[in-house]
């Protein structure tokens, strides 16, 4: 049978193949009902498997625990305390003996009705647990239809919670999802873990069937039915380079990367969690170059409040006590607009200007949860100087005493590059956003965007005008895009001066053990020729 792709997004990087887990698929006799006499021993059957489940959770948190995972811990044992829950019993109960519902019918639809309540509650945080909840129910109707995970398979379900996805880090290799997003609570952990996951794939993807074997590929965002031998041999060469690779960072972390020539490059990891910072840690990073204050409240029905966002930072920020931690603010609008913002036309700093109160309810949450960090806030979209001079005033009025944070710019539009030299003066740093500065000067769209040539000459002759204005005004300026990853990209920016590199948590530790392989002449030498139209080749 010849290969079968399924396209869908990446969640979590990395590459891995094994046999399908179908969680969810096609003809699960959901709607069988159960007569009056076996309806006993199917509720017995429901409850053994919730209390399976429980066992489960309790060894999935011990073994994060060992991890030194505490923060993925305390989440898995949230999901035991829903476990308990009397109400979720007791609807159970009622579904298998009065409605006649097969035990893992009853469990999913108890799991269900429980996460409804919970999605329709007017508080994102709470909010985010539904998606927990059906995952507890699903992974209990799992236990009681005997569906097993095993070492190396890939996980296909409608949707996962945290706990699924905890439990491939210990056991199987990769998750395949119908639906899902990049931002759910599932995919901060499969990052966090570097368990390969992949969203959006549709429907298709439930017409598995158990024990087929597939390949995921986390990078590509595709699933691949019947896999060719030479695709399973190149995804098991992958897993396996992975894993060396991620070792070797982990050993050398403690290492400054370092061109072979003594030239310094700070690495910073982007991140939207705390588990994504950590990753970034172990891997190296030293700092946050990138904090994505937005991607939490993508559902939000409201700006999110100074509490919300303090309990958002905070946990994150407590980890960075003496590094750099790079707070962008809300760079909403575009791909990234919330419920409440729909139909707007404006993006980052221009919707927050025109919401002054959000503006300052922002820049009062990130001050409160700054602790002992090295603060830096990032504003998004800048454009020209007046920009800045406006969070600027507005931060003034809410420190109070407290030490002025660096602010920073992010040039990431023609219009700013253009301005860089005016926009310099007012600021202490710039950061470098490549993705829409490549998407906006070459005319692409945003998906393609994300792995365009930033290396097109008329790109880099405005990366070149920022990074000279940066140079004049006595200020770093650091690159938060895709091509701060970029093998090819990477060498050139280093060699136009770039200061620092923030990227992907995953690849913190790749880009430190490149940059210790090249040398300042090479990556210099790369820039000018890229200038001209030229290929570059430092590195190669």
């Amino acid at each position: 049978m010849s290969e079968r792709t399924l396209h869908g997004t990446s969640a979590a990087p990395g590459v891995a193949a094994g046999e399908a887990i179908v969680l969810d698929g096609f003809g699960d006799a959901a709607d069988e009902i159960a007569p009056l006499e076996r309806r006993p021993a199917e509720l017995k059957k429901a409850r053994m498997a919730l209390d399976d489940e429980i066992r489960s959770l309790e060894r999935i948190a011990a073994a994060l625990r060992e991890l030194g995972r505490n923060d993925e811990a305390e989440i898995i044992e949230t999901g035991i305390l829903m476990a308990q829950d009397p109400g979720l019993l007791a609807r159970l109960e009622a579904l298998v003996m009065e409605w006649g519902r097969t035990g893992p019918a009853a469990l999913r639809a108890a799991a269900d009705e429980s996460a409804d309540v919970l999605a329709g509650l007017d508080d994102p945080m709470l909010a985010q647990r539904a998606d927990d909840v059906r995952s507890l129910g699903r992974r209990a109707a799992a236990q009681a239809l005997g569906t097993k995970l095993i070492p190396g398979g890939i996980l296909i379900a409608v949707n996962l919670g945290p706990a699924d996805i905890a439990d491939l880090g210990l056991a199987a290799s990769g998750a395949a999802l119908a639906e899902g997003g990049i931002t759910a609570h599932a995919a901060i952990v499969a990052r966090s873990l570097g368990v390969p996951m992949v969203v959006g794939l549709g429907p298709e993807a439930l017409r598995l069937k158990n024990g087929e074997t597939v390949v995921l590929d986390g990078d590509l965002g595709v699933l691949v039915r019947s896999p060719s031998a030479a695709r399973l041999a190149g995804a098991e060469e992958k897993a396996t380079h992975r894993q060396q690779a991620r070792e070797l960072a982990r050993a050398t972390r403690d290492e400054a990367a370092v061109t072979r020539d003594g030239h310094r490059v700070v690495v910073l990891t982007n991140a939207a969690t705390m588990a994504e910072a950590i990753e970034g840690f172990e891997q190296g990073a030293e700092g946050i170059g990138l904090l994505r204050t937005e991607l939490p409240f993508l559902d939000a029905t409201e700006w999110p409040s100074r509490k919300q966002q303090t309990e958002f930072l905070e946990p994150v920020l407590a980890r960075l006590t003496g590094r750099a931690a790079t707070i962008r603010l809300f760079d909403f609008g575009g791909d990234k607009t919330p419920p409440f913002l729909r139909g707007t036309s404006t993006r980052g700093i221009d919707l927050l200007l025109g919401n002054p109160e959000a503006l300052r309810t922002q820049l009062s949450a990130i001050v409160d949860a700054a602790g002992g960090v090295q603060l830096r806030i990032l504003i998004p979209m800048v454009t020209g100087p007046e920009h800045v001079r406006a969070v600027r005033g507005a931060l003034a009025e809410i420190l109070v005493r407290r030490p002025q944070p660096v602010v920073g710019a992010m040039i990431e539009t023609p219009e700013a590059a253009l301005h860089a030299g005016e926009i310099a003066k007012e600021v202490d740093f710039f950061s470098l956003g490549t993705n829409d500065l490549t998407q906006l000067v070459l005319g692409l769209d945003r998906e393609r965007s994300k792995s365009a040539p930033v290396t097109h000459p008329d790109v880099l002759r405005l990366i070149d005008m920022t990074i000279r204005a940066a140079k004049a005004a006595a200020i770093p300026v650091d690159v938060c895009g895709e091509a701060g990853s970029d093998p090819s990209a990477m060498p050139v920016l280093v060699g136009l001066g770039v200061d620092e590199l923030s990227v992907a948590a995953a690849r913190v530790g790749e880009v430190r053990q490149r940059i210790r392989g090249l040398t300042l002449a090479e990556c210099r030498a790369a820039a000018e020729a890229a200038l001209l139209g030229k290929v570059p080749d430092a590195g190669r």
